[in-house]
């Protein structure tokens, strides 16, 4: 076996209940930056590790995901996170599970996805790698429907502590393999 098709099969794992080894590695073959895609890939396999112990550091690998891909170009981390997800991200699954109350204002409703993904960028990326700042601690089995409310400019969020990682996992396997 090639080189090649070792380390394509060490990600295949992730799309082997939709695609057949063939399909997977021709589609891969077919992207135009296709070891980004790889990248992104094994960042996402370690989030998924990572999360399970600390999602503060999978929340930042999923983050890391779109980056990795360098759909804008190299250095445009914030540029290449949300061109990718608004690009990618099946409009089934742009519903978070974040409220807001828009300039403050009732009444409260589902964040837009464009919203939230800059909130996630700025409060659970730049916040945990610039300054160690975690918002994903886990909580006890009591506390199902922890409600964390930031204040950002002239909206207020309510963030569901305990269900943005679950999605935000779910958001970038589906957009990555929206990509393939």
């Amino acid at each position: 076996m090639s080189s090649e098709g070792k380390l394509l099969h060490e990600v295949y794992p992730l799309f082997e209940k939709r695609l057949s080894f063939e399909d997977f590695k021709n589609k891969f073959n077919s992207l135009k930056n296709e070891w980004n895609f790889f990248r992104a890939l094994r960042l996402y396999q370690q989030a998924v590790k990572c999360g399970e112990c600390n999602p503060n550091v999978g929340m930042v690998l999923l983050c890391s995901c779109a980056d990795a891909l360098q759909l804008v170009a190299e250095e445009k981390s914030k540029a290449n996170f949300m061109k990718f997800y608004l690009k990618y991200c099946p409009l089934n699954l742009q519903n978070p599970p974040v409220e807001y109350y828009n300039e403050g204002k009732i009444p409260i409703t589902t964040a837009p996805f464009d919203k939230v993904l800059r909130l996630i960028y700025k409060r659970f990326r730049c916040l945990y790698i610039h300054e160690g700042i975690g918002h994903l601690d886990p909580s006890p089995e009591l506390l199902r429907f922890v409600i964390d409310g930031i204040r950002k400019e002239k909206d207020v969020y309510a963030v569901d502590s305990l269900k943005i990682y679950e999605w935000f996992r779910e958001v970038t396997f589906e957009s990555l393999f929206a990509m393939l």
